[in-house]
């Protein structure tokens, strides 16, 4: 690859050296990085001396006046650039100087002004990182939709992510924001892959299998494993996903491109290995993209999900509040843990471990209540408290009194009325629609009063 390409650093305190000239001499003596061949030492257009390698390579230095820093004592300084026609030469020449730089001529400090190599695997990476970034979005949305439904984000996304979507949306609204449904635009990368190397009911993670097993006590405990073991669910992200190590290809994918966003330095194995990664994950979203059609989630299969999943929720309640109490122990207030700022809360540990799982599938309808959204103005963020079945049947009939409607709308239900008090929307839905299956809770169309048909659950007869 030819092209113009630059390496730059400063280089500080040297152990022996304090002048140009010196440096120079110092750099070319050393065979290793020179491959041991012995380079020109020449002059430039003004003088001063340059050393000239192979294939035009071009090395110069010059020195920096250090008698005005304020606050250390510097004997020497100098910037150090690297010229070379061809990226293959240059790429492998860096880590050579470099080794020479601090292990030989003793730098106490290097920094990299300018590094048109990394750039250059920077710029190769991000557009295959890009697509498959966005290649799992489409298979998320796709999947999730299919399975879950329209709003599969508030079912789907663990509360510590809504938060965080939420929070990016009011600070970087955009013109597609209007018309779209931005959620999963604003998920971090290492979110998408959690919310699918994390999809779990508990039954493909051998670990977890384990822990059941330890707690069976009867052939029809173990019967029911079994089943589950078999599901469609299980099978499918099993084969799709787990046995081809999805997780850990799209972690070292998040690493290659958490350098690519910060403009760190690249070497050349790690252009080779993201563009494997590139294909490998590529191929995997794609063929499971196919099979998509394949599930059908049995009762009880969506009961495992939903427990998984509250799990989930449970954990990260614990998470934020000892997140908050640690806030306060270092600020010295005394304030109650839910009022610790939610985006310090979202940030305060971007690498942990979310465990997102799916949550049973739902139904929605188009809906518009503002006689309802009267009574209840503001929509609580998503909430940390898992409902049981009897809480929802109790707030259900709490729902149904309310004197100024003869329906209760499933959405407003579950994301305002519910939500309000403080309950998680995710593992609500999951849980009502198992609720429906088992014809606790009766689903049926309603019209509405501005004429949009919807759906409405009420208790049974």
């Amino acid at each position: 690859m030819s092209g113009n390409f630059t390496f730059e650093l400063l280089c500080i305190d040297p152990a022996d050296i304090n002048n140009q000239e010196a440096f120079i001499h110092a750099l070319s003596y050393s065979k290793e990085v020179w491959n041991g061949r012995s380079p020109i030492i020449t002059q430039d257009k003004g003088g001063a001396a340059v050393i000239k390698g192979e294939d035009e390579m071009l090395v110069s230095v010059l020195p920096v006046d250090t008698s005005k820093i304020l606050t250390d004592l510097v004997e020497a300084a100098f910037v150090l650039r690297v010229e070379s026609k061809y990226f293959e030469n240059l790429e492998p020449f860096r880590q050579r100087l470099l080794r020479h730089l601090r292990d030989n001529l003793k730098f106490a400090h290097l920094r990299v002004l300018k590094d048109d190599i990394s750039s250059e695997i920077a710029n190769q990476l991000y557009p295959k990182i890009n697509a498959v970034e966005n290649l799992l979005r489409r298979y998320l949305i796709k999947f999730f939709f299919q399975r879950v439904g329209m709003n599969w984000w508030d079912v789907t996304a663990t509360p510590k992510m809504i938060e965080k979507v939420k929070s990016r949306q009011r600070n970087r609204s955009n013109q597609f924001s209007y018309f779209i449904n931005s959620d999963i635009e604003f998920a971090d990368f290492d979110d998408l892959g959690l919310l699918i190397y994390k999809q779990s009911t508990g039954f493909n993670e051998p670990e977890k299998v384990l822990e059941i097993l330890e707690r069976i006590e009867s052939i029809e405990e173990l019967t029911e494993l079994k089943n589950n073991l078999q599901g469609n669910y299980t099978k499918y992200f099993k084969k799709f996903f787990r046995d081809k190590e999805f997780e850990k290809l799209w972690k070292e994918m998040s690493r290659i491109r958490n350098k690519v966003a910060h403009q760190a330095t690249f070497f050349h194995d790690e252009l080779t290995k993201g563009k494997a990664l590139s294909t490998e994950l590529t191929k995997i979203i794609t063929e499971a993209e196919k099979h998509i059609d394949e599930i059908v989630l049995s009762l009880k299969e969506k009961q495992a999900i939903h427990q998984a999943a509250a799990e989930v929720v449970r954990e990260e309640e614990v998470e934020a509040e000892q997140i908050a109490k640690k806030q306060e122990s270092i600020s010295g207030s005394r304030a109650p843990a839910d009022h610790a700022d939610k985006d310090e809360l979202i940030d305060a540990d971007p690498d942990s471990d979310h465990r997102v799982k799916l949550v049973g599938p739902k139904i929605l309808g188009k809906i518009k209540l503002e006689h309802k959204v009267k009574t209840y103005k503001k929509t609580a963020a998503p909430g940390y408290i898992v409902i049981t079945e009897e809480e929802i049947i109790t707030e259900l009939e709490e729902a149904l009194s309310l004197n100024y409607t003869d329906y209760v709308g499933l959405k407003w239900f579950v994301t305002q009325f519910l939500a309000n008090k403080g309950y998680a929307i995710g593992t609500t839905y999951s849980l009502v629609n198992i609720l429906i299956e088992q014809e606790s809770i009766i689903l049926y169309d309603k019209e509405s009063p501005d004429g949009h048909m919807i759906k409405a659950v009420r208790l049974p007869s």
